[in-house]
């Protein structure tokens, strides 16, 4: 079946009216689908962070109704009475072999059976709500055996003691219902996220998830605290300011603009280095301003006077930035390879990777957050892991690091094409100016890169922007990230020395 178009998927669940899928049986072929969807869903309502998550619950339900269903056709096909405790005890050995080892059988008597799986998902104000029904009514054993998996998610102090300790079966581990108790007993929410409905005609599960991890007026403070950190960033210097006033000039006046750049041997010397690396093409060394100048080009000049002069700020300002630094240098040069690899973004090779070193601005606004209100925030989740996830930490604060890089870039008044991509290099198809292109190389560069801190792999990209770069499957996604890695090793350490 293809794939609906993003925007109008997006705008159908945003509306509020329920998206549904339906299954006769439900299996790993079923995976790349479900992964799909749910990865649509997380993106479209900024809860990418619980993709995986997600995808390990819903994943978990279909299966275990999956089974559910397939239990009553194949107690029925050996003429046993499920409902009876005698012959339940004589053929749930039998089913749970026959699963394991011969699971097309089954599966063929469910595709001539009425039993059906549907899942759905429906947007609301406050929280995201996703059904999973089997038209079979459940069983004692089987409502027992969830209730066990219930109360021994209280067990758990964080998701990574669950995955720890999850052992695959026969009759499922239970993951998924474990996982979702975890993540919504720590956000404070103890009964209202799980619901399981038993019907004479149907079975259904029904999760919430809430939008909202802390009190609403403890999360605007935080955000006020971070908006004001923002407000009380310096300007640019007033000569990165002079420099950047002068190449925006069609007809610049080279000399003049080297003249201005010698007045600063920091600055001076940061030129020459970039263009005399590959990075610029620089295969013969130039000594002069002048000529590195026209080397790295006016198009790209005034970006890279922005850079210099955001670095030497934020460096200054905050302590914890090397990760920040070295991830959006790696994303950087992925989206140059990116654009020497595709021959319609090949015009972007270019400025896209100066974008890609300005994309996380805002993370480093969010890293300097005192520890004190990151403890307030752990304490509020009651998560006790030394570390919290990134993604966490934004949806917790309500507010995101794409947002205050936003605010930095219109502060310094940077150029659109980079204000763009910090804005929308997680949301491209939000992008509605010529930069749009930019804006995807940037998305999939910066999972791309973020692929070996496990933050990301095929399956979270919107496949509509990975068939712009033409990759239709994992396989194709694989490949291109292995050149990328081995290329990005053979000149990092030219790279990083460029950069430092």
């Amino acid at each position: 079946m293809p794939l609906q178009p993003l925007i109008s998927f997006q705008e159908e669940f945003l509306s509020g009216n329920p998206i549904r899928k339906e299954y006769i049986h439900f299996s790993e072929i079923n995976c790349h689908d479900l992964d799909v969807w749910i990865g649509r869903i997380s993106r479209t309502v900024s809860l990418e962070f619980l993709h995986e998550i997600l995808f390990t619950i819903l994943n978990e339900l279909l299966v275990n109704a999956c089974k559910a269903n397939a239990k009553r056709v194949f107690f029925k096909e050996r003429g046993l009475n499920i409902h009876l405790e005698t012959d339940y005890s004589k053929g749930i050995p039998m089913f749970k072999d026959a699963f394991g080892h011969n699971r097309k059988s089954i599966f063929a008597l469910l595709d001539h059976s009425s039993y059906q799986i549907s899942l759905e998902a429906q947007n609301f104000p406050n929280f995201i709500e996703f059904k999973v029904r089997n038209n079979a009514k459940i069983l004692n054993e089987e409502k027992n055996r969830i209730e066990i998996r219930v109360q021994s998610s209280s067990k758990y102090k964080n998701i990574n003691d669950a995955y720890k300790e999850s052992v695959d079966n026969e009759e499922s581990s239970g993951l998924g219902i474990v996982l979702i108790h975890i993540l919504l007993r720590n956000s404070g929410l103890k009964n209202q996220f799980f619901e399981l409905i038993t019907m004479d005609d149907y079975t259904e599960v029904i999760i919430r998830i809430p939008k909202l991890l802390i009190p609403l007026e403890q999360q605007n403070q935080i955000r006020s605290l971070l908006l004001k950190e923002v407000d009380g960033l310096p300007p640019l210097s007033p000569q990165i300011q002079k420099l950047i006033q002068l190449s925006k000039d069609k007809d610049v006046d080279w000399p003049k603009l080297a003249a201005e750049v010698q007045k600063e041997p920091a600055i001076t010397a940061e030129v020459l280095k970039i263009a005399n690396a590959a990075f610029f093409g620089g295969h013969t060394k130039v000594t002069l301003v002048v000529d590195a100048l026209k080397r790295i080009g006016l198009k790209n000049i005034e970006t890279i006077f922005l850079a210099l002069g955001a670095r030497k700020i934020m460096n200054s300002r905050y302590a914890k930035q090397k990760s920040v630094w070295a991830h959006s240098f790696k994303t950087s040069l992925y989206s140059r390879f990116l654009g020497q690899s595709v021959h319609d973004f090949v015009r972007y090779s270019e400025i896209a990777p100066i974008c890609g070193l300005l994309h996380d601005l805002g993370r480093m606004v969010l890293l300097s957050l005192d520890l004190s209100i990151i403890q307030q925030i752990r304490v509020l989740r009651s998560d006790e892991a030394n570390e919290i996830s990134e993604w966490v930490e934004e949806f917790t604060l309500g507010i995101t690091h794409s947002d205050i890089g936003y605010l930095i870039a219109k502060k310094w008044n940077f150029p659109e094409e980079v204000i763009d991509v910090i804005r929308y290099h997680h949301k491209p198809w939000q992008c509605k100016s010529s930069n749009l292109s930019i804006c995807k190389m940037i998305y999939v560069s910066d999972i791309l890169a973020n692929t070996n801190r496990g933050k990301g792999n095929y399956y979270t990209i919107e496949p509509e922007i990975l068939e712009n770069f033409g990759i239709q499957s994992e396989t194709e996604f694989r490949s291109l990230l292995e050149r990328f890695k081995n290329k990005f090793e053979e000149h990092k350490d030219e790279f990083e020395e460029l950069f430092n």
